[in-house]
């Protein structure tokens, strides 16, 4: 069998081993294993013409006539075999067609109209003897119908310090017959193969010269030499070299006359057939390289990838004949060939325009394709880089000191990322179309290429204006070199993260003395951050490297700080005033060249608004709506713009909600009944007076924690109590407020009801009416109930104000009894319950007290807004 290949066509070189089979055996010796001991006479064979009779063979006449008749006979010593009714006849030395024949001659014609058959029934035993390198030496009874090889065999072979090739039959003291076994074996010649007679010797003589001969052969052993004297003769023996064998990478292993091994080159394709052999030669045959030639490989995003013949002038149009072998979304723009230098013995690859190539056969791009080329087709969507790892890795595993690896980085806003092999002599905006062009909205101010000095191995950046490339401004299209790395930048990246790295790597390169060339800038910029420092960079650079001003940038100066070393060991900063405009004559302007370690602070314009102001004012309104306001605008000069009030509106009872405020009250309320609950924990677990006749252990225990849970306030509104009427009317700068965003006005129609609830008997509505106060109301609702603290009754305004019937602003009756105070349309006047009468806490009321009475007024106030 020929050595099977991949089933995938490759052009991966692997490594050809000098080694072939690791153990050889001496040819021909096999047809002796396992063969019988003893030998067993063969009685059931035709007998051959040739079998020559001697005395003790039987013979077997039948005779037809009119009676028949049959004889065994058997051949005397004297050679003789007598026959009844036909005499003597002397068969002895004749063959066995000899014979038949003189016998049946002697019989038909003593007897007229006879017939007779003749044949041997039974054959004579001989004894030989066998001698020399046999596995078994000695004297043999064999068949008489025994050949040399039959005895050989029968005897056990021949061990394998005997010779093959000059196996000797001696007969009364002379060689009859000389056997080579390998032409029996090689080509079928039995020619020497004779039947053995009674007193033979067999002689096997030692094995001769011999010569090993290994690899890619067709029966690599090692063979015994006779005539042969060459080693195209000895080839001849081994059967010939097989088609994967290497001709011309022959080597012969010969034993020198010093005693020591040595090798001989032999080009078998020329004179090496003709070198002469040794006895102890090993003929070493290795087969060819595992190295396809003469193919080109297509890979990539194709229907069918593989290897195709290569011929002289084939070009890339040849091997893609046709759109129609490209899969679905192959890439137009960009393909890459992988080319093998064989001067160099490197790895080189060449990008080209795939569509150029295939629609204009005289392109440029339809490059002219050599031997073992790899074209690689890419696809629009996948990561590009990993299609070309493996390219990318050879370069590696190619790179020396003073060839570095050509590979080169791309980072950022680009639509394939990564990694890429590097065409020599290809400029900038080549290589960023060949990995997918430039994306939608990448920065073509400002780029960076950072280059390494690939004799002191120091990175140092390069400034790159896209648009000035486009523009066909060399210098912002440099050729690019091995290990350069190109930052692409979009509005969306954060810049100063992806050079983070290179800038750490520039800040460890810094020796002392020098100031790493990195500058900084913040401020009112899209990105700011660390940038590289390069040669003549000046602000205005600066600024383009963080992607420009932003809208709140105050754009007529800037600050400038700069840190100056003194005697490369001390160091100070300086500021100076950067005019934006470059109008002030007494300022330094964007030209000004940069230092290292300088940074530059864009400011805020004042009085600037990052984010639009809305307020919201609804209810009866001219034109209710949203408006959009300005710093520190007023609830006046905002009434100014929706037209002023309705007929109906109950300016009194405007609801101003501020999220400010309800985020405090929120969090204070949140407090409050936190505080509460550890404080009626502590009661409750507390040494007091007579606590088991105030508290007594069952159930109302639970029960007081059970109402706590259920006294969890509403959520807080965040309602400003804000004099409506006075700040809109006539602008009176102590009751206006400055407005804020997501401020919400409700002015509500006129209400001409106050409600009664809480501890009273029927709590309900009344109208409202000015003659009646407080007090009055709550007689009308059938009076304080026995559990309610009528001392302590609320009244909740319609503007929002909350004042107790014990408030300064009442008139305390006789004996500080709770004065009538006055209500006005919309309140809700509220008695609570009198808590000291349920829990059972000593020193808790005041506590108490004020906490429910906060809960009371939250609720009041979403009562009146609802």
């Amino acid at each position: 069998m020929y050595p099977s290949r991949f089933d995938r066509v490759t052009l991966e070189e692997e490594i050809q081993q000098q080694r072939v089979q690791s153990k050889l055996e001496l040819f021909g010796y096999e047809m002796f294993a396992n063969v019988a001991t003893t030998f067993t006479p063969i009685a059931d064979m035709p007998v051959p013409y040739g079998y020559v009779i001697g005395p003790g063979d039987t013979f077997t006449i039948q005779a037809f006539a009119a009676t028949n008749v049959q004889y065994d006979l058997t051949v005397t010593r004297e050679g003789m075999l007598l026959i009844p009714d036909a005499g003597s006849v002397w068969v002895s030395g004749l063959t066995f067609e000899e014979a038949k024949l003189a016998i049946s001659e002697a019989i038909e014609t003593r007897r007229i109209g006879i017939k007779s058959v003749v044949t041997l029934s039974e054959f004579r035993s001989i004894q030989i003897m066998l001698v020399g390198e046999v596995t078994k030496p000695g004297s043999y009874s064999v068949s008489g119908f025994s050949t040399l090889i039959n005895a050989l065999v029968a005897s056990g072979g021949i061990k394998r310090t005997g010779s093959l090739r000059n196996i000797q039959v001696k007969r009364q003291g002379k060689v009859v017959t000389t056997l080579d076994l390998y032409a029996l074996l090689l080509k079928g010649d039995d020619s020497a193969n004779i039947y053995l007679r009674q007193g033979d010797l067999i002689f096997v003589p030692p094995i001769g010269p011999t010569v090993g001969i290994a690899g890619e052969i067709l029966r690599p052993a090692i063979y015994e030499i006779a005539k042969e004297k060459n080693v195209s003769e000895v080839l001849s023996l081994a059967g010939g070299l097989l088609p994967t064998a290497n001709a011309k990478n022959a080597q012969i292993e010969r034993i020198s006359n010093s005693g020591m091994y040595t090798l001989m080159q032999a080009n078998l394709a020329r004179k090496g057939n003709s070198t002469a052999v040794k006895n102890g030669d090993l003929i070493r045959i290795f087969p060819v390289l595992d190295k396809m030639d003469d193919v080109v490989l297509l890979s990539g995003h194709v229907l069918t990838p593989g290897g195709y013949q290569w011929s002289e002038g084939m070009k890339i149009s040849d091997l893609i004949e046709s759109k129609s072998i490209l899969r679905q979304g192959a890439e137009f723009d960009s393909a890459m060939i992988q080319r093998e230098n064989r001067e160099e013995k490197r790895t080189e690859v060449i990008y080209f325009n795939l569509w150029n190539a295939i629609s204009d056969r005289y392109s440029n791009d339809n490059i002219t394709l050599q031997p073992r080329d790899q074209v690689i087709i890419f696809d629009t969507h996948s990561p590009r880089a990993s299609q070309l790892s493996k390219v990318v890795k050879k370069l590696e595993n190619e790179a020396t000191a003073s060839s570095p690896v050509k590979i080169i980085d791309f980072k950022g806003a680009t639509p394939h990322p990564g990694t890429y092999p590097l065409e020599m002599g290809t400029r900038l905006l080549d290589m960023v179309k060949y990995t997918g062009g430039l994306e939608a909205g990448v920065d073509l101010d400002y780029a960076l290429l950072a280059r390494t000095d690939l004799q002191s191995d120091r990175l140092y950046f390069i400034n790159i204006s896209l648009k000035d490339a486009m523009n066909n401004k060399q210098d912002h299209n440099p050729l690019l070199q091995p290990k350069d790395k190109v930052y692409l930048f979009n509005k969306d990246l954060d810049r100063a993260a992806l050079i983070k790295t290179p800038l750490e790597r520039v800040q460890r390169e810094t020796q002392f003395g020098q100031q790493a060339p990195i500058v900084q800038v913040s401020g009112s910029v899209f990105h700011p951050g660390a940038y590289p420092m390069v040669p003549g960079m000046r602000v205005e650079d600066l600024i383009a490297a963080a992607g420009g001003m932003r809208e709140e940038a105050y754009g007529l100066a800037a600050t400038l700080s700069r840190q100056v070393l003194m005697d490369s060991e001390f160091s100070r900063t300086d500021s100076r005033a950067i005019s934006l405009t470059k109008k002030d004559p007494l300022l330094d302007t964007t030209n000004l060249i940069l230092h290292p370690k300088d940074h530059l602070v864009l400011r805020t314009k004042p009085e600037w608004v990052q984010k639009p102001q809305f307020v919201e004012i609804e209810g009866e309104i001219t034109f209710p709506g949203k408006y959009r306001i300005d710093k520190r605008e007023t609830l006046c000069s905002l009434m100014q713009k929706v037209g002023g009030f309705t007929e109906d509106a109950y300016l009194f009872g405007t609801v101003f909600l501020r999220e400010s405020v309800r985020e405090k009250e929120q969090k204070a309320l949140d407090r409050m009944f936190d505080q509460l609950e550890r404080l009626l924990a502590d009661s409750h677990v507390s040494q007091g007076v007579n606590k088991d006749e105030k508290m007594p252990k069952d159930q109302r225990a639970k029960d007081v924690f059970d109402v706590l849970k259920k006294m969890s306030p509403e959520k807080a509104i965040g309602r400003m109590v804000v004099d409506v009427h006075s700040a809109v009317t006539r602008c009176d700068e102590s009751s206006d407020i400055v407005l804020e965003d997501g401020d919400r006005i409700l002015v509500p129609k006129y209400q001409d009801d106050v409600s009664v609830i809480g501890q009273v008997y029927f709590p309900t509505s009344h109208k409202y009416r000015n003659d009646r106060a407080a007090l009055d109301y709550i007689g009308l609702s059938g009076g304080v109930k026995e559990l309610g603290q009528y001392e302590h009754a609320y009244i909740v305004q319609a503007n929002g104000e909350v004042m107790s019937v014990r408030s300064s602003t009442s008139s305390w009756g006789w004996f500080n009894s709770p004065a009538n105070v006055k209500v006005t349309p919309g309140s809700t006047i509220f008695v609570p319950l009198s808590v000291d009468r349920i829990n059972g806490r000593e020193s808790v009321e005041k506590w108490v007290d004020i906490f429910y009475k906060n809960i009371i007024a939250t609720a009041m106030i979403a009562n009146l807004m609802n």
